[in-house]
């Protein structure tokens, strides 16, 4: 058995490669086309490749412990930063070169934001226990059946891509290489809006998982809270992803997002003024939690909507790289967020050896699970008020139509 410190030690350097194989991904979907598009190939080439390398980080062979830890990181990037990023970029992307409709194309990029975090939340529901069924968690062999069958389950909506799934959009002047395409991403003012969505919500999440921790037990001192909150802060959004493709026809995303980023500030508001009971922390979640449902609902599908303003404004359809980006960016913010509350901690002197910690520690993280929210969601707000781009998409397509036909034209 392997220290954990070590292995999140690998996984946590691995992170780093991580983020710039995204952007390589979203390159190389961009750039690259085969008979049936750019995505569908990439999913129908690399999707087993994925699965059987998953299996592989599972199979570490009896070593030193030098071998296992080179053994882990060659697996786990093998798997992470290279497969599991492609096919998943390129079943995120999917969506955009589909069709140009806004609505069709946002409902799409909805349902795989919910199926993705649906899936999430099955795995860490029953992961244990079936690890438990096959034999136990000190079995290897327990571990490699579990993933074998999530890996399974996890082809079929793939596979129903591959089979049902057809591309009709196609990326006429795609990005000359990386550098143009992030600097594609970089000139398109609605693709930083959007980028703020997506990076606020996972702030939102970030704090309901990670630091409430440190609030529940510190400030509350009742730990037992935590799967109630973490119920009410994170359900909702599955459940409003499952139906706000269905308010597209008559809500656009921004007022939805608008609507739901009140809502994080009438939460946290009340959350800062009423004193403090287990009634008013779980309720002040849930509203929360709708709030950031529809801005975590909503993110992929905004900046699927920055795609036509992009080659509007540079004449480049970037579409891969501008959600690789997103993605890069979001786990910087995530891992920026992680760093500066474990920063705070060691300023207000928190000592995680102490059952109790001391009144001024407690009051500092009594404030910033206070107060960290409120300031999320301010922003959040004042960025989404001036996120127009989904109203102005129609004109953006129907000049890139007009420039092409006069291309056509004189050609």
């Amino acid at each position: 058995m392997l220290n954990a410190g070590l292995v999140g030690g690998v996984i946590a350097f691995s992170k780093i490669f991580d983020g710039v194989s995204d952007l390589i991904a979203g390159q190389i979907i961009d750039s690259h086309k085969s008979k049936r598009g750019h995505c569908i190939p990439v999913i129908l080439k690399w999707a087993i490749p994925m699965v059987l390398s998953v299996i592989l980080v599972f199979l570490v062979p009896d070593g030193s412990v030098a071998l296992r830890i080179v053994y882990i990181f060659v697996t786990y990037n093998l798997f992470n930063t290279v497969l599991y990023t492609y096919v998943g970029m390129a079943a995120n992307s999917l969506p955009s070169y589909v069709t140009n409709d806004s609505v069709d194309r946002s409902q799409m990029l909805i349902f795989f934001m919910m199926f993705s975090a649906l899936t999430q939340t099955i795995m860490a529901s029953v992961m244990m226990p079936m690890v438990d069924f096959f034999g136990g968690q000190g079995l290897q062999s327990a571990w490699i059946k579990s993933i074998m069958v999530f890996g399974i389950i996890g082809l079929i909506p793939l596979a129903l891509n591959v089979l049902f799934v057809k591309e009709r959009v196609e990326n006429d002047v795609p990005p000359e290489n990386l550098i143009v395409g992030i600097k594609c991403a970089v000139v398109n003012k609605y693709w930083w809006m959007a980028f703020v969505v997506n990076l606020m919500a996972n702030f939102i999440l970030t704090f309901n998982l990670s630091v409430s921790i440190y609030y529940l037990n510190s400030v509350l001192g009742n730990m037992a809270l935590m799967g109630t909150f973490v119920a009410c802060s994170n359900l909702p959004g599955v459940f409003l992803s499952a139906v706000a493709p269905f308010f597209l026809k008559k809500y656009t995303k921004r007022q939805m997002v608008l609507f739901g980023s009140i809502c994080m500030v009438v939460a946290q508001v009340v959350f800062i003024v009423v004193p403090t009971s287990s009634t008013i922390l779980f309720a002040t979640a849930l509203l929360r939690g709708i709030g950031m449902g529809f801005a975590m609902g909503m993110a992929g599908a905004l900046i699927g909507d920055t795609i036509d303003y992009g080659e509007w404004k540079t004449g480049i359809r970037v579409q891969s790289v501008l959600f690789s980006a997103s993605s890069v960016g979001a786990k910087i913010g995530q891992g920026a967020l992680t760093a500066a509350f474990g920063f705070f901690l060691s300023a207000v002197g928190y000592n995680g050896a102490l059952e109790v910690q001391s009144a001024s520690t407690i009051s500092g993280i009594d404030a910033f699970f206070k107060f960290g929210p409120l300031v999320v969601a301010i922003i959040l707000l004042v960025d989404i008020w001036f996120l127009d781009v989904e109203t102005k998409n129609p004109q953006y397509i129907k000049e890139i139509a007009e420039r092409k036909a006069t291309q056509n034209a004189g050609e």
